[in-house]
């Protein structure tokens, strides 16, 4: 037998469960726009290489080129890396993207180069010719939305020298632990409401219920 529930507690608890049910089903919505697009990132580098028109467009947040196959011509000189990253080598190990900008030392760059890998942390005094047609795969937004960032890194198949091979991005990257997440909010909602019940049972306005003779 149910008495008479008291109002606060049971309005609260409510909005609680139908909140954590929320988090849970949007995780459920998030699990599978990842899917999509994990989907859409294995195809990207099969797709023909990034043309002129494509990347204004990607320049102009119209269109998306990430992990889309390009080739840049990296002719800036004489130079210092533009920065140093932290990345792995084509065999897993971990170590330096030595970062390098095509262009002129006095423009900014809108897309970097990584000339390669390195496990030495000096190679940011390092100076070398760039005089290369660099062929690989893009990144955008490397530094995320920073405006006075480049928004574009092309990770090239073959180092600079003397630098070794990077290891490439691939879809299998992306974390796809939205069920697990899911789970947990779902879990929590089912605690809440169990956690109410007892509370109930305690004060007495929720009658046990009758074993079957």
């Amino acid at each position: 037998m149910i008495r008479r529930l008291p109002i606060l507690p049971t309005l609260i608890t409510m909005i609680g469960v139908l909140i954590l049910c929320g988090l849970g089903r949007w995780q459920l919505e998030r699990r599978e726009w990842k899917h999509r697009k994990i989907a859409q990132l294995e195809a990207a580098p099969n797709l023909p290489p990034v043309s002129p028109g494509e990347f204004r467009r990607a320049m102009a947040r119209e269109h998306s080129i990430q992990y889309r196959r390009a080739e840049i011509s990296c002719h800036g000189g004489a130079k210092k890396p533009y920065d140093l990253r932290p990345g792995a080598s084509y065999g897993g190990t971990s170590g330096y993207f030595v970062v390098f900008s095509c262009r002129p030392n006095d423009l900014p760059p809108d897309i970097v180069a990584v000339a390669g890998w390195t496990r030495r942390m000096d190679a940011q005094d390092q100076t070398i010719v760039l005089e290369h047609e660099l062929k690989g795969v893009l990144i955008e937004r490397p530094y995320g939305d920073d405006p006075g960032r480049p928004r574009f890194m092309l990770i090239p198949d073959q180092p600079i020298a003397p630098f070794e091979r990077p290891r490439q991005p691939t879809a299998a990257d992306l974390p796809d632990n939205h069920l697990a997440y899911a789970g947990q909010w779902f879990g929590l909602a089912i605690a809440l409401s169990a956690i109410y019940g007892l509370w109930l049972r305690k004060r007495g306005l929720v009658a046990p219920v009758a074993k079957p003779e």
